[in-house]
């Protein structure tokens, strides 16, 4: 990796708000704060960040520019470091999932004669695509992938080994589906009878994935029982989360490991949830809502904001709880103590 500094300002104009000293300096490397060189770009989003080597080039905010001064490098001024650092390391610094080792489509592929794969797609060793297939243009199958029949891909998609895409699911533009994931899994849907025997609901919907859409490894995505679970775009879920059948969610959200949303529930746009937080079936989250600390949604949040605990509360109030069940905690080791004295 190599590229001058002057290159970067011109790619990334809508980051970048000042610089100064950038006239002829040349990157090799992108680098964290303690592992930098004099080839290094870096990024310092506060003061106690700044490195004690000279790097080549530093991203940061007009706050920590001011002390840069006299560093002789380049002085790179944005309003967000951690978005520019996104943009920046996405452009220069990618992992390369192309497989280039391997042709354009392995040879141990098979592949059905209806399928039609855009131009520039690439498929790896193992994979399976089946009939009507449609996958759209530089779109990368990567190894033992199994797509099924009727599904489409839209173009510049990454799927990585071991990816399980059910019949006509649908995904569209710049996918990044992470290994292990299953989409269009049939939903976990069954009727009991008068013996309490259990007897499966055939699930023929499918998944709807939009665009810009990250499903981090091992999470899985049910099928709808006769429509769609929609995942929407910009939609970024982490590794080992579970969506049920006939979930939506909405543009921009984003969920933690381990979160599992049951069947039926609409997540509005831009909800976050951390990690192990569970959602029942049947609800509806508001736009805006933040999960945190393992919440547990029971019923419907209906104005946005940060909630907390099982059953799922406003933070403040979460907090005040907390802050009682210190002091009950508190006046039971006082009423034992006394109760030890009057006894003595």
């Amino acid at each position: 990796m190599s590229f001058n500094i002057v290159e970067l300002l011109n790619r990334f104009p809508e980051l970048i708000q000042s610089s100064f000293d950038h006239q002829s300096v040349t990157i090799k490397q992108i680098d964290c704060v303690k592992n930098c060189t004099a080839d290094s770009l870096v990024f310092v989003e506060d003061q106690s960040q700044i490195p004690t080597v000279t790097p080549a080039a530093v991203v940061t905010q007009s706050s920590v520019a001011n002390q840069l001064t006299e560093r002789d490098c380049c002085v790179i001024v944005v309003d967000n470091v951690r978005l520019a650092q996104a943009k920046i390391k996405q452009a220069y610094q990618d992992y390369d999932s192309s497989d280039s080792e391997w042709p354009d489509i392995h040879e141990s592929a098979i592949i059905h004669s209806s399928a039609v794969l855009g131009k520039g797609v690439r498929v790896g060793p193992g994979v399976v695509i089946s009939k009507d297939v449609a996958i759209g243009v530089g779109t990368q199958v990567r190894a033992n992938t199994v797509i099924e029949h009727g599904a489409s891909l839209g173009v510049n998609c990454i799927i990585n080994a071991q990816v399980n895409i059910g019949y006509d699911c649908e995904l569209g533009d710049r996918v990044n589906i992470h290994s292990g994931v299953v989409i269009g899994n049939e939903g976990f849907g069954f009727a009991q009878d008068t013996n309490r025997d259990y007897h499966r609901i055939p699930h023929t919907g499918i998944v709807k994935v939009g665009n810009d859409v990250q499903i981090g490894a091992n999470s899985n995505i049910d099928r709808g029982t006769y429509e769609a679970t929609i995942i929407g775009d910009g939609v970024k879920l982490d590794s080992l989360c579970h969506v049920a059948h006939n979930v939506h969610i909405d543009t921009g959200a984003l969920f933690a490991s381990q979160a599992c949303i049951a069947g039926s529930t609409y997540i509005g746009k831009r909800v976050m949830a951390s990690g192990q937080v569970g959602i029942l079936d049947h609800l509806n989250i508001a736009d805006n809502t933040v999960l945190v600390h393992r919440t547990g949604v029971t019923g419907n949040i209906t104005q946005p904001g940060m909630y907390a605990g099982v059953p799922a509360k406003p933070f403040k109030e979460y907090v005040r709880v907390l802050g009682l069940n210190k002091r009950i905690e508190k006046l039971g080791v006082q009423i034992k103590e006394l109760k030890q004295k009057v006894l003595n």
